[in-house]
């Protein structure tokens, strides 16, 4: 199943397989549960063009990517998502940047709710019910970590239930020459590793009791993969931080 990670943890996903592309991620919730999004997404021409190239063959390694190419993120997409969920696009910048093109976003909302929605609809293609949600840790503390909305039923993707299939099962069964692109295409990918940066970063609005994440600089929790970690990382891509709730005026979701 798909998973947000806040701003896309379905992206991060997809990255640490092809290690092509730099992504870097800011949420900054303030103390009512509102705040501002930053999203930083950039890739060359011709790894752009590797991926869409994959993307559009009928393999298992095709269905992973799942995630957006910059193509396809448009401002007015965005802002239809947004339209009465409480998030307004304050910036949307394409442009070339040293040779790679660059999307920048930026989205103040209202609750994670709508920054979820919103999120689901833009990153990936389809919609999915999962989100990051705000919860009472007891304690006067609260804990921010993965959950799943109940988003109008019209608007979400029903994920289709499939038998996981044998990776060398299917290279067997793969048409020679369409493996043959395959392989070209991810030696290209892979050849693009050193350009891996990605970053995301969660900042909650009380001070930081605990966070499953590996780096922590004040009430900020930090993610990152990069070439030199993505082969022994075993750090937990779904944020889980629990903060405390002192002087804080917000709406905890129930179980």
């Amino acid at each position: 199943m798909k998973k947000l990670l806040l701003l896309t943890i379905t992206v991060l996903a997809a990255l640490t397989v092809t290690g092509c592309v730099n992504f870097q991620s800011h949420t900054d919730i303030q103390s009512d549960g509102s705040g501002v999004a930053q999203m930083s997404m950039s890739m060359s021409p011709s790894i752009q063009e590797a991926l869409a190239e994959m993307k559009a063959m009928d393999s298992s390694q095709a269905d992973e990517m799942d995630f957006p190419l910059l193509d396809d993120l448009q401002k007015d997409k965005i802002e239809k998502a947004a339209k009465g969920r409480g998030v307004k696009i304050k910036k949307f910048e394409k442009a070339m940047v040293d040779g790679r093109e660059t999307v920048e976003i930026v989205m103040a909302f209202d609750d994670l709710e709508g920054l979820s929605y919103v999120m689901n609809r833009v990153m990936g293609d389809g919609a999915s019910n999962d989100g990051m949600g705000i919860f009472d840790a007891g304690d006067g503390n609260y804990v921010l970590k993965q959950t799943t909305y109940d988003f109008p039923v019209e608007d979400v993707v029903e994920e289709e239930v499939e038998e996981e299939s044998d990776p060398m099962e299917d290279m067997q069964n793969m048409d020679p020459e369409q493996m043959q692109k395959q392989m070209e295409i991810m030696g290209k990918l892979m050849g693009a590793m050193a350009e891996l940066d990605v970053s995301f970063q969660i900042t909650v609005p009380g001070d930081i009791i605990s966070s499953n994440a590996p780096t922590t600089d004040g009430r900020t929790s930090v993610w990152s993969i990069n070439s030199s970690n993505m082969m022994t990382m075993d750090q937990d891509m779904e944020p889980e931080i629990v903060f405390s709730g002192k002087g804080l005026k917000l709406k905890p979701m129930t179980e």
